[in-house]
């Protein structure tokens, strides 16, 4: 098809409608936007109940899954066996887009399938504590079709730097395959628990790249003071990620892990206080550069935060099409 304002235009087989694709870019345009030449949708193709479709899907997958039933039990472990702070806020940090510019089909499976992931955790937690935890997701590769979905999942949707500072030790931080400098924003506060990557695997990295070491800080102490559990992996949806838990003063001594209250980093404050600087150096990504879909966390985002109504499930779609 010719080209119509710096886009293809290609016929989609999806109820015959007409899809805009970006056309290629070229290796410098790929550098200025993110490394990985991925972008903010500029045309949608999905509305919020396809988008419910979509979601219903993965999560119908995940809750049927050997993943997640070893998952709960390693979750009903870590209750049982960490005397820790309780979680009254959960934050799901760059899950990706679930209508992304490229079209990949493993990049919005990822995305479901690592949101509907979170949201089992948090209802299960929920029915741990008999109470709600507020569930919070910043993405800035969210079109505001993403934004009104997550709402309507029962998310506040906040805006890039705003998720940062509302870590606190009472919070459940969530962030599967982020960069290390984003991990390092997102620890400056230390949680009651984080799902992320692990101090192994960033080690290796920082071999690779010393300029790095900065960052490792709040893994570090994460790894030298939790309670560590091994994350099941699902078709590699959650490689190389780990669980660490917050241990209270009167938890017991775990060999390799110290029994200690699990303080902030050194540098907390000055982290706080730096996070826009930093943010400048995300080069549009909260996703590590490999072996990862491109379902990324990019730069600031002009949206305000948008307030929810409520914790609840995916919406069947109310629209016949």
């Amino acid at each position: 098809m010719p080209q119509q304002d710096g886009e293809w235009s290609q016929v989609s087989r999806k109820r015959g409608r007409i899809r805009h694709v970006p056309k290629p870019k070229t290796d410098v345009e790929e550098s200025k936007e993110n490394g990985l030449g991925i972008q903010p949708n500029p045309n949608p193709e999905f509305t919020v109940s396809d988008i419910h479709k979509h979601h219903n899907t993965a999560r119908q997958e995940w809750q049927i899954s050997e993943c997640w039933k070893t998952l709960r039990d390693l979750l009903a472990t870590a209750l049982s066996e960490s005397n820790h702070p309780p979680i009254t806020k959960a934050i799901c940090f760059g899950p990706g887009p679930y209508d992304p510019s490229n079209g990949s089909f493993a990049a919005r499976r990822t995305a479901h399938m690592q949101t509907a992931a979170f949201c089992a955790i948090v209802d299960f937690l929920e029915s741990q504590y008999d109470r709600n935890i507020k569930r919070v997701i910043q993405e800035p590769m969210f079109t505001q079709i993403d934004k009104d979905f997550c709402v309507e999942l029962g998310f506040e949707v906040a805006d890039t730097p705003d998720a940062f500072p509302m870590v606190d030790e009472h919070t459940l931080v969530y962030g599967i395959h982020m960069e290390l400098r984003t991990y390092y924003l997102a620890l400056a506060t230390l949680p009651t628990a984080f799902i992320g990557g692990g101090l192994e695997e960033w080690e290796k990295v920082v071999d690779f790249d010393p300029s790095l070491n900065e960052f490792i800080g709040p893994i570090s102490t994460m790894d030298a003071t939790c309670t560590k559990y091994p994350f099941p992996d699902m078709n590699y949806t959650f490689s190389s990620t780990i669980m660490y838990w917050r241990k209270g003063d009167d938890a017991p001594n775990i060999p390799g892990s110290p029994k200690t209250s699990l303080p902030e980093t050194s540098h907390a404050s000055k982290q706080v206080s730096d996070v826009a600087q930093a943010l400048e150096g995300l080069n549009l990504s909260e996703h590590a550069s490999e072996e990862k879909a491109p379902e990324t966390e990019s730069s600031k985002h002009s949206e305000k935060l948008v307030e929810p109504n409520g914790c609840k499930e995916s919406k069947p779609p109310t629209t016949v099409e």
